[in-house]
Formats: structure tokens, sequence, C-alpha cells
């Protein structure tokens, strides 16, 4: 009886690690799934930088147009911000159009992060026989880790 108990001993070791290295490469994969968003976010912004641009200074005018009309409304300022809106409008339909091959790689790295943290991650801590628990109180490393640096 003792070298079946070994033996069961072993396979469950061996199991034990089977699943804290399928943990390591989940935990390695969601992390690249963010890194790639990130960075084909990064790009987006490079790329698509004078059609945000445009857009943002049009909402500024809309906005400050507005303002404008509901201390002095006038036919102008009426014409002013309907030819705005126009404008924004199409803006932003551009600036929509240059972003859609961006946001059709990073929605997917988007989505995988999201089930990551949500699903896998804590089913395969429960698996590993730690189930995740609502904290409320930060841990003294963490604390430590988010204190701000002293600038010398």
């Amino acid at each position: 009886m003792p070298k079946r108990n070994q033996a069961q001993s072993q396979t469950v070791v061996a199991d034990q690690q089977a699943l804290q290295n399928a943990f390591i490469q989940l935990i390695g994969e969601r992390w690249g799934y963010f890194l790639g968003r990130k960075l084909k976010m990064q790009e987006m912004a490079e790329k698509t930088k004078e059609q945000a641009k445009t857009a943002r200074e049009l909402a500024k005018t809309e906005r400050t147009s507005i303002e404008e009309y509901i201390e002095k409304p006038t036919d102008a300022g009426k014409t002013a911000i309907l030819n705005t809106r126009k404008n924004l409008k199409s803006a932003r339909e551009t600036l929509k159009t240059a972003r859609k091959p961006f946001m059709e790689k990073i929605t997917p790295l988007a989505k995988a992060v999201r089930y990551c943290d949500n699903v896998a991650i804590p089913d395969s801590l429960k698996e590993l026989g730690h189930p995740v628990a609502p904290r409320f109180s930060l841990s003294d490393w963490a604390t430590d880790a988010i204190k701000p640096k002293k600038k010398e």
C-alpha cells in the first residue's frame, strides 16, 4: 500500500504543476493581448491624429457657438451652429472610417483581455485551490507599491 499512496501523491504533484504551468501561460497570454491592444491603440492615435484634431476643434467650436447663442440669440449664431454640426458629423464619420481597420484588430484583443480577467483567471485560480474573494483592504506590499515616491 505505501507504493500506491506514493504514486498517487506523485500524480497529484504532477497535476498541480501542470495546472500552475497552464496558469502561467494564461497570464502571459492575457498580458500579450493587453500589450498588443495598447500598441495598436498607439498606432491608431498616430495615424489618425489629424482627423481626431479636426473633430475635436469642430466640437470645441460647436460648444463655444452654443454658449454664445444662449447668451445672445441671433440668426447668424444659429446658422453657425447648424453648419458646425454638419461639419462635425462629417469629421466624426471620417475619423470613424480612418479608425475602422485598427478597431477591427483592437476589439478582439480587448474582448480576450476581458474574458481572461472575468472568466479564465478566476476559474483557474479556483481550480488551483485559491478562489477569488473580495478584498476591501490592501496588503502591505500593495500599500507600499502605490505610495507616492518622494522627490529628492
